[in-house]
């Protein structure tokens, strides 16, 4: 008698969560839904049990889904759905070896939106992103490391007030999208030997790695559904394990048994992957092929050894080859190497898109290298700004503007990094002070206000304002060069879609690398090869500095032509279009 009593009660429990599920927001298409279930009194691991809903939308059971519940501290258990579909959606659950969760039932109605979906590739143009509405997705990339964090880089608490303020700032200034950690505590990001392996023990709660930390999961939930709710089309690339050392192949996740694996794995993908905004990034900063050795001290030049990096190899393909069978929505998935190592992984399944760090790539030199992968590319790190003062950008306004254009042209796209150990709100960077995060014995210390971001938004209104769609292009790096003769990294790049339209940017720098400039004496001239290209051609120059448009009479085609900014001393973008 009691134990049918205890049985029908935990029942009851169950149901009466389920009917009460929280939401994120209101169920709309391209939105999440969430079920919370509540199953008290389990003995054992509630991080080993296996509950799964299945969501079945509006058009039936051939497009239901199932994702894993999980476990969110206490008697809590959630599952969550991305919304494909408007109208009446069913739910059931399975799990057989605890009552309360298992065969509960329920619904709700998905309402209509204008939100714009998951991050996808783009059918028309492998090496471009679209949302699922169909839109070509512009990615102007903030790094934003600690953002979804408790704390930040140097171990302080990131308020959710600056987290708010930040990502006003940044979106206000053009951003479309972040890059942050999963999880980072009060542990610094190095610690004493600049490294980063402490950080894994932030997803575990025991020395035995079977219980995982919920609290900054849980805040990093809290911010990825704030930003849902608020900013619904800004992406977030997440970045989800932490780097051990520099140069060095981990050993955390190869000491991890499969079960402890597995915890962590299920557990990642069934809180986060419903948010439809989010692409993956395995690991940060890391080594994959094998690198040189300098000699030692006292070995002849040209001897070394070549170091290899099998752990962190096998560690990133075993973790893309999960997400790639058990993320529900296969969002874009990649792994970062570390500055100025090529990628490593363009011709594998499980990565989606590819990820590069480099160093002053003012003429997307990278990009070149994978214009024939059909994926996207993404430079997610140049330089920063206020970072090492022997390092950093001199004109970074420039530099960055310049670096947006130049890889969106040459069909990829880019980040900016302004102080990246630390969340401050970008228009309070001028009254807010950081000591950097690079460890010396006299760091320096930052103050002024960063100005990385002045342009950006002219480069989003650009594209907005006129409906511009880069999936229809391809680089043209071949017809367009430059009237005085620059080449490399201070040349013009462009986009054209066949013969009927043309999107140049023409840096007019007096210099590359750090030192970029643009050149004061003289506007921007450009030649361009019109022979194959008959007609006559609309011509709108654009000034990125500040966004100026003007508006120069058309001009024939059939023939070569040479054109020249209406303005001395600035970049400019040219935009040539058939009438």
């Amino acid at each position: 008698m009691n134990v049918r009593f205890f049985a029908l009660l935990a029942q009851v429990w169950g149901i009466v969560a389920a009917i009460s599920g929280v939401l994120v927001g209101a169920p709309v298409k391209f939105g999440v839904h969430e079920v919370v279930l509540a199953a008290p009194g389990i003995g054992g691991n509630p991080f080993d049990v296996e509950a799964r809903v299945r969501f079945t939308p509006p058009s039936g059971s051939a497009h239901a889904v199932t994702v894993g519940a999980f476990h969110d501290g206490g008697s809590t258990w959630r599952a969550r759905v991305y919304l494909t579909e408007p109208g009446r959606w069913t739910w059931a659950t399975e799990c057989p070896a605890v009552p309360a969760l298992h065969e509960r039932r329920g619904e709700f109605t998905a309402s209509a939106s204008n939100r714009r979906g998951r991050l996808l590739v783009h059918p028309r143009n492998p090496r471009q992103w679209m949302t699922e509405d169909g839109r070509w997705f512009l990615n102007l990339n903030d790094t934003a490391y600690f953002l979804l964090s408790t704390h930040d880089g140097q171990g302080d608490p990131v308020p959710f007030e600056d987290f708010t303020a930040y990502v006003h700032d940044a979106t206000t200034r053009g951003i479309t999208s972040f890059r942050s950690f999963v999880a980072s505590g009060p542990a610094p990001f190095h610690d004493a030997q600049n490294a980063g392996h402490h950080r894994w023990r932030e997803f575990f709660a025991d020395e035995a790695f079977s219980r995982l930390r919920l609290e900054g999961l849980q805040e990093t939930d809290r911010r990825l559904r704030w930003l849902h709710d608020h900013h619904p089309d800004i992406a977030v690339q997440l970045i989800l394990f932490p780097l051990e050392r520099w140069r060095a192949d981990g050993i955390f996740w190869a000491r991890l048994s499969t079960a402890q694996k597995e915890r962590l794995l299920r557990h990642l993908v069934a809180r986060y992957a419903a948010y439809p905004a989010i692409f993956w990034l395995i690991m940060n900063d890391a080594h994959y092929a094998p690198v040189r050795q300098p000699p030692r001290p006292g070995e002849a030049e040209g001897t070394g050894t070549d170091v290899q990096f099998p752990r962190n190899l096998a560690f990133v393909r075993e973790v893309g080859a999960y997400l790639e069978r058990h993320d529900p929505w296969n969002h874009p998935r990649s792994t970062g190497p570390a500055r100025g190592v090529p990628f490593f992984f363009e011709r594998e399944a499980w990565a989606t898109y590819v990820h590069l760090e480099a160093n002053y790539d003012l003429g997307a030199r990278g990009m070149d290298t994978y214009l024939d992968v059909a994926k996207p590319v993404f430079l997610g790190e140049d330089r920063y700004e206020q970072d090492r003062p022997n390092l950093d950008p001199e004109d970074m306004r420039f530099f960055q503007r310049r670096l947006f254009w130049t890889w969106l042209l040459a069909g990829g796209s880019t980040n900016y990094g302004g102080r990246w150990w630390v969340v401050h709100p970008y228009t309070q960077t001028g009254r807010r002070s950081s000591p950097s995060a690079h460890r010396s014995a006299a760091p320096p210390v930052f103050s002024g206000q960063l100005v990385g971001l002045d342009s950006v938004r002219f480069i989003r209104d650009y594209f907005s304002a006129r409906d511009l769609d880069l999936s229809p292009c391809e680089p043209d790096t071949v017809l367009v060069r430059d009237a005085d003769g620059r080449t490399g990294a201070q040349a013009p790049r462009a986009m054209r879609r066949g013969s009927e339209e043309w999107l140049i940017y023409h840096p007019n720098a007096n210099s590359a690398d750090r030192a970029a400039r643009v050149d004061a004496t003289k506007p921007a001239r450009l030649r361009l090869d019109l022979t194959g290209a008959p007609g006559r051609f609309a011509v709108e120059w654009f000034r990125p500095y500040d966004g100026v448009t003007a508006v120069a009479p058309a001009l024939p085609g059939g023939r070569v032509v040479e054109l020249t900014a209406p303005w001395p001393g600035q970049d400019a973008v040219l935009w040539l279009r058939k009438e």
